[in-house]
């Protein structure tokens, strides 16, 4: 039995620094053998820098997915084609700009599982949609390429605004894949399910950030967007109370089908920097 733990989309220094606090005691509690996190907002909100990564790997995360944001921070575009990260991070597959990076990697875990890695962006309601290619084809597409690598395990992220389009992917990619779960709205869904193929599906992971906000963003800030249509660049909270959202998926790596599949949601206080 194959035991991960996908954590939602990370969102500025408090999710980097709730995860330092808590993840060894959870990767403990569920005796993870591989984490995976959403980072396409783990440099306060904006992609994510080499600087990030690092803090994120030394909490404990193995591998990193990303969405839209990802290459938002012209300081880490690099990462994603620079080792050691190329082999551990990818990004939306289905793009058509020649953006850097990988949207499929075969992580190579110590205890010898192949883990294929694949990260989707949605076409509908999405930022730059139009250089999209349908996520459905683009799944296809990548679990035959891989064939070859033999995967004990195929975990795919979609990251996409609209419920029903990750739902149909889930449904269209069962018994092919080992879990698909949705990340980018940054609210957790209770519809963490095993769907009738075998797949562990939940439409969304949450996030990892302020938890007295709007979507880990200041709630003022919010406000003031929907109102007067304005963006406060100062916008994701430091400190305070933080949330730290995810899935826990157990696999049975010699048929690659899912056995269980929870929802956790873990609370920690950060604190403020030290002048």
């Amino acid at each position: 039995m194959f035991r991960i733990i996908f954590l939602g989309d990370i969102m500025g220094r408090i999710g980097r620094e709730a995860l330092r606090l808590t993840l060894p005691s959870l990767r403990a509690e569920y005796a993870a053998d591989l984490v995976i996190a959403n980072i396409e907002n783990a440099s306060h909100g904006t992609g994510v820098t080499p600087a990030a990564l690092q803090e994120l790997s030394d909490a404990g995360i193995d591998a990193f997915t990303g969405g839209n944001h990802s290459w938002d921070n012209p300081s880490g575009t690099a990462v994603y084609d620079t080792s050691p990260w190329s082999a551990r991070l990818v990004r939306p597959a289905n793009t058509r700009r020649g953006d850097p990076g990988r949207g499929s990697i075969v992580l190579k875990t110590p205890s010898g599982v192949r883990v294929l890695l694949i990260n989707l962006m949605g076409m509908h309601a999405m930022p730059g949609s139009a250089t999209v290619e349908r996520p459905f084809e683009a799944a296809d597409t990548l679990i035959a390429s891989h064939q070859a690598d033999k995967p004990d395990i195929i975990f795919l992220d979609i990251h996409a605004e609209l419920t029903a389009e990750k739902e149909a992917l889930g449904h269209y990619v069962d018994g092919r894949v080992s879990a698909i779960i949705g990340t980018h709205t940054h609210v957790q869904t209770s519809d963490a399910r095993i769907l009738p193929g075998g797949t562990a599906y939940c439409t969304d992971a949450g996030r990892t950030g302020a938890y007295d906000s709007v979507l880990g963003f200041k709630k003022q800030s919010s406000i003031k967007r929907f109102l007067n249509l304005e963006q406060d660049s100062d916008n994701i909270p430091e400190f305070g109370l933080a949330e730290i959202d995810g899935v826990f998926i157990e696999v049975d790596e010699r048929s690659g089908k899912a056995l269980r599949i929870d929802t956790f949601r873990k609370l920690v206080e950060v604190l403020a920097k030290k002048r």
